[in-house]
């Protein structure tokens, strides 16, 4: 029955597949739930395509599909996951002093020492840090620390 389909459903039986492999590597490559509702109304969409459907049936249940499941999941999956915010104890780093181990320059982002662990470093303000000099933990931006000047009243505590 599938090798009788026409020319149109061979077509969107490719577009279908295409989608369905777009939209889940794209789910894969993301933390949260993207995508995941179009992967599954791409496979509706596919098997109607193997039945030899219209094409705009398969249009049409495959946005009606998507956005079902979207309505549906969505606000479970929020609720579900809440906003609560996981700490990872990386904060513990800010307010500390640490030293740096790789040049820190207006376009390149370097490396810091503190609390024994190396850091991947970089300045909002565009300043430059040698090697060795000691630098300010101000925050977290992602997996690297924004460090600054060291202020010299500040007391120095390097652990």
């Amino acid at each position: 029955m599938i090798f009788l389909l026409s020319t149109t459903n061979w077509i969107f039986l490719g577009f279908w597949v295409a989608l369905l492999i777009i939209t889940v590597i794209i789910e894969l490559d993301t933390a949260n739930l993207t995508t995941i509702w179009f992967s599954l109304a791409a496979i509706v969409a596919l098997v109607l395509a193997a039945l030899d459907i219209n094409y705009w049936i398969q249009i049409l249940v495959f946005v009606v599909v998507g956005l079902i499941l979207v309505y549906i999941t969505r606000p479970l999956i929020k609720r579900t996951a809440g906003k609560e915010i996981v700490r990872t104890n990386a904060d513990r780093v800010i307010g500390k002093v640490g030293i740096v181990t790789a040049v820190i320059t207006p376009n390149e982002i370097g490396e810091v020492k503190v609390i024994n662990e190396m850091w991947r470093a970089f300045n909002k303000e565009g300043l430059e840090f040698a090697i060795g000099e000691k630098v300010s933990i101000d925050g977290i931006e992602g997996i690297k620390l924004i460090v600054s000047k060291l202020d010299k009243d500040k007391k120095i505590e390097i652990i």
